[in-house]
């Protein structure tokens, strides 16, 4: 089973490298920030993210991920709706209003299932929108769904 884990991640890193041919196919310089409260929740989206080969940043808030984001220009940005200083929409409407972040790729993770948190998310800019709980496998092909189809302003 190691060895097949370990050929799988080889393929896997191989098959990604195919969409990053301008960072000289180094799927690991592939930033992923993690905007997630809960400290066992952004342990597991960590996890996914680690899956992936990527490199992964987190903020426990809005205020400090918004911040990240302007400074580090992540490839996919995951958010948490409900968050300790504001809400997911408001994040969004926070990233969608600054040149530097409009463009950003968004996946809404949280476990929120109603609809008008679903609206919310979408009207406010979110790429996707999933609901927890998820398996960290089923979470890393999400994330590298999400990043063969970017945010188009």
């Amino acid at each position: 089973q190691a060895r097949l884990l370990i050929r799988g991640n080889i393929m896997l890193r191989q098959w990604l490298q195919k969409f990053w041919p301008s960072k000289k196919n180094d799927v690991s310089s592939v930033k992923i920030l993690i905007i997630e409260d809960n400290l066992v929740d952004a342990r597991m989206i960590k996890k996914a993210v680690d899956l992936c080969g990527f490199s992964a940043l987190i903020a426990y808030d809005g205020k400090n991920g918004i911040a990240m984001a302007q400074a580090h220009k992540p490839d996919l940005i995951i958010l948490d709706y409900r968050l300790p200083d504001m809400n997911g929409g408001e994040v969004l409407e926070a990233l969608r209003s600054t040149k530097e972040t409009s463009t950003e790729t968004v996946m809404v993770l949280t476990v929120f299932d109603t609809s008008e948190v679903v609206i919310d998310s979408f009207i406010h800019g979110a790429d996707q929108y999933f609901t927890k709980p998820i398996s960290v496998a089923s979470l890393a092909k999400q994330i590298k769904a999400m990043l063969r189809q970017p945010h188009e302003d």
